[in-house]
């Protein structure tokens, strides 16, 4: 890593925070779980899901093996996938479908017993249809008006049918006790992982963005009682830890799925350049997280309450809702700038991209638009569009300094990284 000179606001390589042995304990817990997934060491089914609108809840109710699907990133699955779509599926939905060829797919997806998918994008519903041929698959549908009354109720209808499978798949009954049970164990972890989140507040945060990529990632392989004692013994060694050192440019990062696999951006923000991710609105970081499900009354329907009143990616409807939550996350994580980045062909993120972009520049904080794919070579052209981001919002902060951008922030025109340039 290359040393940057102090006094800039960004990190020098020193200071820059790295749990490193604070995070070997959920690392070895992951593999174990991801060896015991392939190798099938018992007669337990194995399930797969792809959306964060699953509800873990009733697959471990059920005391089935699960695990979110999202590792991605990786060029030759991606051009395994495509052979059963078409270039213009974005590269996510044909790793996905690559990872499930037959011969030349990815072990740990083709150890799969049933793979369940909520209909998010029109990419995933057809990449669902194209794994079905090589995995017993059923895809639930997701309501996009989520305020509606109706929706509230059909969607209710949808959990109570996935009940019925996962219960038809693990050959065991889902008792209502079961899965109010889930929902309080799966509620400790989600309020321990955004607990841990809220270190990042602090003016040098004492995990990166990459460690908490790391945190999120156990959330969708390990059972929730071992993260509520990993996260809850991380959160309290981290917490008295003292907030020293110099703080670096706070960076928030917004817009479609960052893969398990695809974390080249994140690494280049902290460890090439030298600022901080200190938050996510995408549905692998913290967005997820920010809202618990209720505990009482109806647990399907608390489900079903619970999942749509999560923070609301693009596809949902109005897309007001999906401003308000990354507005806000910004404010309170104190972020210099927003990284607005979505898959090329992402339909979803990419249309929806100037009205989020537009957004954020009416309240004056600066965005930085990307779009990119996983053929790893752009890495050039993003190195060069991040640093020259990171040196305007340096910019910014000697200007803040000297009294006079507050004035700059409510008196003039939002700027556009062009513009700034």
């Amino acid at each position: 890593m290359p040393n940057i000179p102090a006094g800039d606001g960004r990190l020098q390589n020193d200071d820059a925070p790295q749990l490193g042995a604070d995070l070997v304990p959920i690392r070895a817990l992951i593999e174990a779980e991801r060896k015991a997934f392939v190798e099938a060491p018992d007669d337990i089914k194995r399930a797969g899901y792809f959306c964060a609108y699953t509800p873990p809840e009733l697959l471990n109710a059920a005391g089935l093996r699960h695990a979110r699907l999202f590792k991605a990133g990786d060029p030759r699955t991606v051009s395994q996938g495509e052979r059963y779509t078409q270039s213009v599926f974005c590269d996510f939905s044909k790793s996905c479908i690559g990872a499930f060829e037959p011969g030349s797919g990815d072990p740990f997806y083709r150890a799969v017993d049933k793979l369940y998918n909520f209909h998010t994008c029109a990419s995933m519903k057809r990449a669902s249809e194209v794994i079905e041929q090589f995995v017993p698959t059923t895809l639930f549908n997701l309501p996009r008006l989520r305020s509606e009354a109706a929706s509230r109720r059909y969607f209710r209808d949808e959990i109570i049918r996935f009940r019925d499978d996962v219960a038809a798949l693990a050959g065991r009954a889902i008792t209502e006790d079961d899965v109010r049970a889930q929902i309080v164990r799966y509620n400790k972890a989600r309020r321990l992982l955004k607990n841990l989140s809220e270190l990042r507040k602090r003016p040098n945060p004492p995990l990166s963005g990459l460690d908490f990529l790391e945190l999120v990632r156990g959330y969708y392989y390990l059972p929730p009682e071992t993260l509520i004692d990993v996260y809850g013994k991380l959160h309290r060694k981290l917490s008295r830890l003292r907030d020293t050192g110099a703080r670096p440019v706070r960076l928030m990062i917004s817009g479609s799925i960052m893969a398990e696999g695809d974390r080249r951006l994140v690494a280049l923000i902290e460890q090439e350049i030298g600022a901080r991710v200190v938050v996510e609105d995408h549905c692998t970081g913290l967005r997820p997280f920010v809202h618990t499900v209720p505990e009482g009354g109806d647990p399907f329907q608390a489900l079903a309450d619970g999942y749509l009143d999560q923070a609301p990616c693009a596809r949902m409807k109005p897309l007001e809702d999906s401003l308000e939550l990354p507005a806000a996350l910004a404010e309170e994580y104190g972020a210099d700038g927003l990284v607005y980045v979505y898959l090329k062909f992402c339909a979803c993120y990419g249309i929806t991209r100037s009205a989020f972009v537009g957004h954020f520049q009416q309240l004056g904080i600066p965005v930085l638009e990307l779009s990119s794919d996983y053929s790893h070579s752009d890495h050039g052209q993003l190195k060069t569009r991040i640093e020259a981001f990171i040196e305007i919002l340096t910019d910014l902060r000697s200007e803040a300094a000297a009294g006079t951008a507050l004035a700059s922030r409510h008196g003039d025109s939002p700027r556009t990284e062009e513009q700034l340039q």
